[in-house]
């Protein structure tokens, strides 16, 4: 049964759990444990390299977390860089691609380094600017050197090239186009990668041969599919162009003609599969991803005296399948045991048709689930890991069993707000929106139900 004063202790319960988890998994920490220095060694992910035969070092971070990754590595590395002796500054050369935000306060840039701001969630001309620098930057690398990727989401269209015959504003319309489709992120990003001269393992083909590349990533897509994290730059892709047209015709994205006639021409350029000798030298490492963050929730969730339950089988489902899922297991698990609390990652879909109002999938899930547990004593919390939630300034929401009687009070209809895809003025009118700012990480979306 719901009660005013229960619902806040329980809100204010998640939010604390939501809010400690993300400020476990820190982008600077991770990378900076990933590499170790003995002498001029430099050891990364089960690889070594002599630094004094070492021509030049390039750090090439790109996506929403790239700003702290490269602070890990730069603090990694400053034992030699400030000797001078076994690795001269001047022989390591770095770019940072991120968003706006990234930049703001100023001490958040790394010093000596090149440093952009791509468009988000779709690209724009600083995005094909990035690009253009991050394809020199590899390219400059003499054979011998080495190659130090820091990838998290974000990406896609952050740095941006279109292949020749299409233009920028085709890849800004497609990235709508599929965000908007219901398409899954693998699925999304197969076709971005197949329109993007970045993409798709493209950039890794800059470097000069003879030239280590290694890619350290968090990830923000299903375990197991680093050729998505980013759309992939540097990794090897599974997904063709006949898998494209799969898609195309599952989804029926509004793509602009040149896209669609270029990804259905028979001479269609392919991109780098798997075992492409061009990607001999290349290796790829996931230093944190969504299970590991599902983990650090059901930490914070037992210290704080409840029963976690991690449940991965929702992931990619439309949203309301995926609430309704959720909420019977976890009226399931209480039966037993009423501090169960459900945690689930990953990502829901929503198919946006028409124009829409302000919010993303994880305040659509919440809204949803508001009018599912009104009258009861059910919390659910949802949100991005990135603090960025659809085109709203929040990163999700929390809601309880007075949610929909608060939202009618204050005038507003949450079946209208769903059809509208327009959560966000419902949420924040009735105090659920949670609003994080940018956290410079990604790592999908967390849920708690409780």
């Amino acid at each position: 049964m719901f009660t005013a004063e229960a619902a806040e202790r329980k809100r204010a319960m998640l939010r604390r759990i939501a809010l400690e988890t993300l400020g476990a998994p820190s982008p600077e920490r991770l990378v900076r444990e990933a590499i170790a220095l003995g002498g001029a060694t430099l050891a990364i992910a089960g690889r070594r390299w002599d630094l004094r035969a070492c021509p030049r070092i390039t750090l090439a971070a790109l996506g929403k977390a790239a700003a702290p990754m490269m602070r890990g590595a730069l603090t990694a590395l400053a034992p030699l860089i400030d000797a001078g002796a076994a690795l001269p500054a001047e022989r390591i050369r770095g770019v940072v691609v991120a968003p706006a935000a990234a930049w703001d306060p100023p001490e958040m840039v790394p010093r000596g380094m090149e440093q952009y701001a791509g468009g988000h969630p779709e690209p724009n001309q600083g995005s094909l600017i990035a690009a253009q620098a991050l394809r020199r930057a590899v390219a400059a690398t003499p054979p011998g050197g080495l190659i130090v990727y820091l990838i998290s989401g974000g990406g896609s269209a952050l740095a941006e090239e279109p292949l020749p015959g299409l233009a920028l504003e085709d890849l800004r319309r497609t990235h709508r186009a599929l965000v908007h489709s219901g398409a899954p992120i693998g699925a999304i990003n197969a076709v971005r990668k197949h329109v993007s001269a970045l993409k798709g393992g493209r950039l890794a083909l800059a470097a000069p041969p003879g030239t280590d590349q290694i890619s350290l990533l968090l990830s923000d897509v299903p375990p197991g599919d680093l050729s998505s994290i980013s759309s992939g730059p540097t990794c090897p892709d599974p997904s063709t162009l006949a898998d494209c047209g799969r898609i195309l015709q599952a989804y029926r994205p509004e793509l602009p003609e040149a896209v669609t006639a270029a990804l259905r021409a028979p001479s269609g350029q392919e991109t780098p599969k798997p075992g492409d000798a061009r990607l001999a030298r290349s290796s790829w490492q996931v230093l944190m991803d969504n299970a590991g963050l599902q983990a650090a929730a059901a930490r914070q969730a037992q210290a704080a005296g409840l029963a976690p339950v991690i449940v991965d089988d929702a992931d990619e489902w439309e949203y309301r399948r995926a609430a309704d899922f959720l909420l019977e297991r976890l009226a399931a698990e209480q039966r037993s045991r009423p501090n169960a609390c459900i945690i689930a990652g990953g990502e829901v879909l929503v198919k946006v048709e028409g124009t829409p109002g302000r919010g993303g999938r994880n305040q659509a899930f919440a809204l949803y689930c508001a009018e599912r547990i009104t009258g009861g004593d059910a919390c659910v919390l949802s949100l991005g890991t990135d603090g960025v939630d659809g085109n709203s300034p929040a990163a999700g929401a929390c809601v309880d069993g007075g949610t929909a009687a608060h939202a009618r009070a204050t005038g507003f209809d949450i079946a209208q707000a769903l059809a509208r895809f327009d959560a966000y003025p419902l949420l924040a009118a009735t105090g659920d929106a949670i609003t994080t700012g940018p956290t410079g990480n990604n790592l999908r979306d967390l849920r708690l139900l409780a």
